[in-house]
């Protein structure tokens, strides 16, 4: 008999643990479907930037979205690299070692890049991926000089020898056939960094839609790509950097998703002699370009957005303005307050003046 009662406590605590356990796995379970907004930042995936995603979905959902955000950073990383090889992946390091007159086969999404960056090339000559001769040049001296700032020294200067030596533009020398490139002409080395970011970001973002993702953000140092509409209705109010960093100068206000990419002379530059020498180099000069402090596009496709706004900022105002008229681009242009001469601007915070297309006038808040 006192064995049959030590039995029956064992069965009721049995019982006990299996009720217990099966309480706690449903209410774990309910858990992770309820949607809440998650964030996640990300230090490693490349691009020598912080990438930050964030969505309204539920825990087991987030997961898989943040897996996709890293693995298309971590691997279009590897394809944009210009300065390291990776084992099994033929990447621009490895295309400007080998490419001269012998093809290499390259993987859908750099062919796909290429293509789009030549496209707009076709629309504006500035914007030119051939030179990154003259681009490594300034890398070179960038980084030296930034080295010397730090034990405040200035920088040192490339000659306009090295530099009318290093520029050869020759986009015509880059051929792309059954999948492979190859270059036609010595001269041609490929910088894809004035879109490369912006266009991983897009895949990023069309991959997220794909896995069912349809709200959120990615800002991937500034790239900002909205995944869909707010999810509590309201707008969208997107933060413009000050030119001295740290806070918005002002910000956009959308209500559909899109894509919002900034260039400036703030963040990538070295002092020489009290002049800043930014990492936008302006083909038509060979040196940084220095019309504005940033110019900032807003484009339903954010490759197409950051080749824009490297494009523009190295255009005049007026040049650039007509340009993005004629291509039904958002653009806004912050300038310093003492260098606009007879420019009148849209709008003034600080020390900056705001310049914009019509289409922003309505949207942009100070």
């Amino acid at each position: 008999m006192k064995k049959e009662k030590i039995k029956t406590g064992i069965a009721y605590g049995l019982c006990a643990s299996v009720l217990i356990a099966g309480i706690y796995y449903y209410q774990t379970d309910q858990e992770n479907k309820k949607e809440k907004t998650q964030s996640i930042t990300y230090l490693d995936v490349g691009f020598d930037t912080v990438v930050n995603f964030s969505s309204t979905c539920t825990e087991k959902e987030f997961e898989t979205y943040s897996q996709i955000v890293r693995d298309t950073f971590s691997q279009y990383n590897q394809y944009f690299d210009l300065y390291n090889a990776y084992e099994g992946v033929n990447n621009i390091n490895k295309i400007n070692q080998e490419a001269y007159q012998n093809p290499i086969s390259i993987d859908a999404p750099l062919e796909d890049c290429i293509q789009l960056a030549m496209k707009v090339n076709l629309e504006n000559r500035k914007f030119d991926i051939s030179q990154g001769k003259l681009l490594n040049v300034w890398h070179t001296f960038r980084e030296q000089g930034m080295a010397l700032n730090q034990e405040g020294k200035d920088g040192i200067l490339p000659s306009k020898e090295i530099l009318d030596q290093a520029y050869n533009p020759n986009i015509n020398g880059i051929a792309l056939e059954n999948h492979a490139i190859s270059f036609t002409e010595s001269s041609v080395q490929l910088d894809l960094g004035g879109i490369a970011k912006g266009y991983t970001a897009q895949k990023a973002k069309e991959k997220l839609w794909e896995a069912g993702c349809d709200n959120g953000y990615i800002n991937a140092g500034g790239n900002v790509v909205l995944l869909g509409e707010k999810t509590d209705g309201t707008s969208w109010k997107i933060g413009v950097e000050s030119p001295k960093g740290g806070t918005a100068l002002f910000s956009i206000e959308t209500q559909k998703p899109t894509s919002m990419v900034a260039s400036g002379d703030y963040q990538r530059y070295f002092m020489v002699e009290g002049q800043m020498y930014g990492h936008i180099i302006d083909p038509d000069t060979r040196y940084p370009a220095k019309h504005f402090r940033s110019v900032t596009i807003l484009h339903e496709d954010s490759g197409l957005a950051d080749a824009y706004s490297t494009l523009l900022f190295t255009m005049d105002f007026e040049t650039g303005y007509l340009f993005a008229k004629k291509h039904n681009l958002d653009v806004t242009w912050i300038m310093d307050q003492n260098s606009i001469g007879n420019l009148t601007p849209d709008f003034v915070s600080g020390d900056f003046a705001i310049f914009c297309t019509d289409s922003l006038k309505d949207r942009i808040q100070i």
